[in-house]
This record gives structure tokens, C-alpha cells and sequence, in this order.
């Protein structure tokens, strides 16, 4: 299959001429304001020099412009939140579509309880449209990130322990093919589509609307805690975690439909600079219970609390970061229960990192403890996304500012990834469980434990997809033969070699 090129002048005075009609600009580096803004991402380490945009109002501009790219082997990508780390959402030379300037509109029916949202929206414009009704649908763990990418990519977020993954709340997904066609897919219609883009959306079209159930959803009690990051606290949290979450024989725990949490590693500035261990909590339900589940946490007495009751809105924003930094997230897989003593060997090695690269002191490592009761209860053939399992997220996620340190930084999140590897190999070797895979072990459905939303560097499309790859081959010739979207965890079309 021939490559993909960038786009040349000639290119964009043919589209100029294919969108006169149209309200969409097409705009190069010559206009600079436009274009700036365009190319900008969360994470200016993902930022890429595109040879042209497209700002589009509507689908159909984007579908003359997939049709003339499809014709002409350009290269495109496709930007709703900008929020991908790995890159993504940034095309060098190529033909970048841009959806968050105009295309970021919500709709919300609120006796139908459902919610439209534009392919260019973040989850916080979705979490504030829905606030006033006392509404919420499962979106991601921070508010600023695109929620076409998050949910064509499968999607956890703290509301995943009530009502499991973002795309098993999506009702239907307007998409632009690369033939230029529009089509909404639902269960109703294009179901093999519909299974397609709950998972692995990124390889099949551009999401120019989203259509999701929605949630009544109250107040939650949530926040921070911070502690001194001294081996008998850390393991002390860990274990009261392991309490929390660890299942019992019919599946639930705890935290089950309840709460979730988070802990690891910062060095915040108001803090001075120094290590700290935080433990995040949001519990659905009244302080007075969500102390009662987190309480031997509390008693550790932390440094510094922020816990309090709050709408769901303000609890998805405790986890942003700043917008603008270099940042690169690195994902990783654990089990319960979490070992003590691993989780103070990663401080040492998140100490030692930040102590020699003073710039990178905005870094974190981040166990995510999401009860997966809901999300187990769909199966990995369900829907595309094929890592669902008892198993929890690590973002390991370098922040940093001076581009001379992108190869540092992107090398400390391997180096901390392997980490990982090393210990589900351990705890594999003394349960004579299998663990292969550059993550985690593969279930029963042949894919590793890893969640393609967090970049990655080694995996494979594969890893990813698991048994699902090949159907979603299948799915690619018939929907993408030219393998027009091939950004992230590329399938390729069943005509030709994977």
C-alpha cells in the first residue's frame, strides 16, 4: 500500500475550490493565527507542523475533503480534543482536520435523558451541558480530554464503576468515511460498524457526532489526600486500597458501583517541591460513608486533605494537568492485590528521576483503582475493545517543558513500564499464571492488558485487539482499504499484510 504524502499548494487551491460552497476554511501556515491555533495541542510535545487545516462547521465539508485526500494518498489526522500524547491527533506535512474550533456542540434531551455532542467537544463541556439537570454520562478521568478520541478508543472514567465504559454508553456515532460518505451507525443500523468504532473508532472515519445515555447522577465526596511518602504509609494505603477493591468470590468488592480511587506520586508546588504520596477518592454517595469506606486511609492522617462534597463536574477536573507542557503518558497494567513494597521501589525510582531533572517536576505515576464489576459485565467481543478484565490502569506520565529533555523523559516512562512488566511477571511466576505480553498477561480473549487511550510504544495493533484484530481487518477493507486513518494502533486492510 503506497504512503501516505503530504499535501503541496497545488492540493490546496484544488480544495479551496471543492469547499467555495461550503462555511470551512483551509488554512496553512500563512495565516498564522488560524493555523496556530490548529496545530496547538495539550501536550506541545504532540505537536506537529501541519502542511494545511481544515476548519470545518460541518460534515459535509470534511466529506469533500476525506474524498479528495482518499483520491489523492494524503497523509490526514484528525484533532477533537488534542489531547493524545502519542501524537495522533498531529499530522507533519499532511492534511490535519480540525474539529475543536467550530464542531463543539452539545444537545441534551433531558426527558429522553440522552446527550448529542459534537466530534470537536472535551468531556467538560459534556459534564458542564449536563450539570443543570443533575445528569452525567461516563466520560474520561480528566476533563479536557477530546471525547471523540476517548471514546472510540473504549473509555474509563470514574463513572465506569456505575455504568461501565464510555462506549458502552454510546447509542450512535455520526461518522464521515474515507469515500467521503455519512453515515450514523448504531445497533440499529451499520452494526458492524457500530461494533467497530466502540474500540477501535480511531481506524475507521472521522466521529463528527456522538450520541450517549446519560445518568441522574448527585454530588459526590471526592478529593485528595497527601502524605509523607514513608514506606509504612505507603504500605499501610496500599493495603487499605487492596481491601477497598480486591473482589470477593462473586465478583464485587467493596467499591463495587460505589467509589473509586486513585494513588501514587507528585511533587506539587505548594508543597515545595518535595515527594508526596496521594491517595484520590470518589465515592458516589454521602461524606458520611465515604469516610466510613476510606477510612483507614484516613487514619493515616494526611499532610494536606481536599476531600469534599462536590457535583460530578468539578470531581472529573481533579486530575487535570496544565495545558501547554510537554507531557507523555505511558500506560501499564496491575493486579490486585498491589504489593507494598513494589509501589516503594517506583517512588524510588520516581525520586530519583525528578531529583535529576528538576524540569520534569510536574511528573506523576498513577495507580487507577476503577471497579470493573460494570465493565466485565459486556464481553471483549462485544464491542471491539477488547481488554476488559480484572484488571487496573497505571499512567506513568513525565511532564516536562524544555524539548531537550523529550528523550529523558519519554525513556524514564519505559523504564517505569518495565517496571510494571516485571512485577505481573513475578506475581505470574508465583501463581504459575501466564504473563506474557510487553504489559501484562493476555486473557481469554488473546490481548494484553493494555488500554490503547494511553500511548504507547512497543505495543501492537495485535496487543490491543486481541482476537478482535482479525474482524476488524475484515471491517477495515470493506469500510478503509486505503487505510486512510492509520494513526493510532493501525489496522491493517485483510487484503494486506498486518
Amino acid at each position: 500500500m503506497a504512503a501516505k504524502r503530504s499535501i503541496n499548494e497545488a492540493d490546496v487551491a484544488e480544495l479551496r475550490g471543492l469547499l467555495k460552497d461550503t462555511d470551512a476554511q483551509l488554512v496553512t501556515s500563512k495565516e498564522t493565527e488560524a493555523y496556530t491555533k490548529s496545530v496547538r495541542r495539550w501536550s506541545k510535545a504532540a505537536e506537529k507542523p501541519a502542511g494545511a487545516c481544515l476548519i470545518p462547521k460541518s460534515a459535509e465539508a470534511i466529506s469533500i475533503t476525506l474524498k479528495y485526500a482518499s483520491e489523492q494518498g494524503l497523509d490526514i489526522a484528525v484533532k477533537g480534543g488534542g489531547h493524545s500524547t502519542a501524537g495522533a491527533s498531529s499530522t507533519d506535512g499532511g492534511l490535519l482536520i480540525d474539529l475543536n474550533t467550530y464542531m463543539r456542540t452539545t444537545e441534551v434531551d433531558v426527558e429522553g435523558k440522552t446527550i448529542k455532542v459534537g466530534g470537536g467537544a472535551v468531556w467538560g463541556d459534556v459534564d458542564e451541558a449536563l450539570a443543570p439537570y443533575g445528569l452525567a454520562t461516563v466520560g474520561g478521568t480528566v476533563s479536557d480530554t477530546g471525547v471523540g478520541g476517548l471514546t472510540f478508543g473504549g473509555g474509563y472514567g470514574w463513572l465506569t464503576v456505575k455504568h461501565g465504559l464510555v462506549v458502552d454508553n454510546l447509542i450512535s456515532c455520526t461518522v464521515v468515511l474515507a469515500d467521503g460518505s455519512i453515515v450514523k451507525a448504531s445497533n440499529d443500523k451499520y452494526q458492524d460498524l457500530f461494533w467497530a468504532l466502540r474500540g477501535a473508532g480511531q481506524n475507521f472515519g472521522v466521529g463528527v457526532e456522538f450520541e450517549f445515555r446519560t445518568h441522574e447522577t448527585g454530588d459526590l465526596w471526592a478529593g485528595f489526600m497527601m502524605f509523607a511518602p514513608t514506606p509504612d504509609i505507603i504500605k499501610k494505603a496500599v493495603e487499605a486500597c487492596n481491601e477497598i477493591f480486591t473482589p470477593d468470590a462473586d465478583g464485587n468488592s467493596k467499591a463495587t458501583g460505589k467509589a473509586a480511587s486513585a494513588f501514587g506520586f507528585v511533587r506539587p508546588p505548594p508543597a515545595g517541591g518535595q515527594v508526596l504520596f496521594f491517595v484520590a477518592a470518589l465515592y458516589h454517595g454521602s461524606e458520611e460513608d465515604g469516610k466510613e469506606l476510606f477510612k483507614d486511609i484516613i487514619a493515616l492522617e494526611p499532610l494536606m486533605s481536599t476531600m469534599a462534597t462536590m457535583p460530578y463536574a468539578k470531581a472529573n477536573k481533579l486530575m487535570d494537568l496544565p495545558i501547554g507542557a510537554r507531557v507523555s503518558i505511558k500506560g501499564a497494567g496491575f493486579e490486585l492485590p498491589v504489593r507494598g513494597d513494589f509501589v516503594v521501589s517506583v517512588l524510588e525510582a520516581y525520586a530519583k528521576f525528578t531529583d535529576e531533572t528538576p524540569d520534569a517536576m510536574g511528573s506523576q505515576i498513577m495507580w487507577e483503582l476503577v471497579d470493573p464489576a460494570k465493565l466485565v459485565a459486556v464481553t471483549n467481543s462485544d464491542t471491539a475493545f477488547a481488554n476488559r478484565g480484572r484488571h487496573f490502569n497505571v499512567a506513568v506520565a513525565p511532564l516536562w517543558w524544555d524539548e531537550k529533555n523529550d528523550p529523558k523523559c519519554r525513556q524514564w516512562s519505559r523504564d517505569v513500564a518495565l517496571l510494571f512488566k516485571k512485577e505481573l511477571q513475578r506475581s505470574g511466576a508465583e501463581t504459575s499464571e501466564n504473563k506474557d505480553g510487553w504489559i501484562g498477561k493476555r486473557g481469554s480473549h488473546g490481548a494484553t492488558m493494555v488500554y490503547g487511550n494511553y500511548d504507547q510504544y512497543e505495543e501492537k495493533s495485535r496487543d490491543v485487539f486481541g482476537n478482535n484484530y482479525e474482524r476488524l481487518q475484515e471491517l477495515k477493507a470493506k469500510y478503509d482499504p486505503r487505510n486512510m486513518f492509520n494513526k493510532l494502533f493501525a489496522v491493517a486492510p485483510r487484503a494486506s499484510t498486518p
